[in-house]
């Protein structure tokens, strides 16, 4: 097998990695989120909008780590190597896993934020301004380190793969 070969095939395993591993975080994040929520509405009823809208919210922010694995696994499933090195194939690979295991636990933090949210607007619906700003704060900081493994995935891929 020729290094051309073997470096697409770690391209499409780094993509598949990637994804896999990235919908994992957002899945978990945002099934915690919907079980708060649930949660939220069955105490308090009255408050149903606002907790729905919260895990909305919530949720959306959740799912951008596995927004960014779903990035670079295409790239890396779109990937043509023209003159593969054995750096190369290392590089594919090692995005794919940068991004997927990097997707995994702002995903999760992000949805851990929402459903804890979703708890409190069910608790105090009244206090749901506040708690929508302090989870936003949260999740903001959380999904650092998804941008910062997106940012490397993609140095392995067009510096090191490229």
């Amino acid at each position: 097998m020729d290094l051309a070969a073997l470096s697409q095939i770690a391209a499409v395993a780094g993509a598949a990695l990637c994804m896999g591993l990235g919908a994992i975080g957002a899945a978990v994040g945002e099934g915690y989120s919907a079980f708060k929520a649930v949660q939220a509405i069955a105490r308090q009823p009255r408050a149903s909008d606002e907790v729905v809208r919260l895990m909305l919210v919530g949720m959306a922010v959740a799912e951008s780590a596995g927004i960014f694995a779903l990035f670079i696994a295409i790239v890396l499933a779109m990937t043509n190597p023209q003159a593969a090195g054995i750096v190369q194939v290392g590089g594919f690979l090692a995005a794919g896993i940068c991004m997927g295991v990097g997707a995994l636990g702002p995903g999760i933090g992000a949805g851990l934020a929402a459903g804890s949210a979703c708890e409190g607007v069910g608790v105090i619906p009244e206090n749901n301004a506040l708690i929508m700003r302090t989870m936003l704060i949260g999740q903001a900081v959380s999904q650092s380190t998804a941008i910062y493994a997106l940012f490397v995935a993609m140095l392995l891929i067009f510096v090191v793969g490229g």
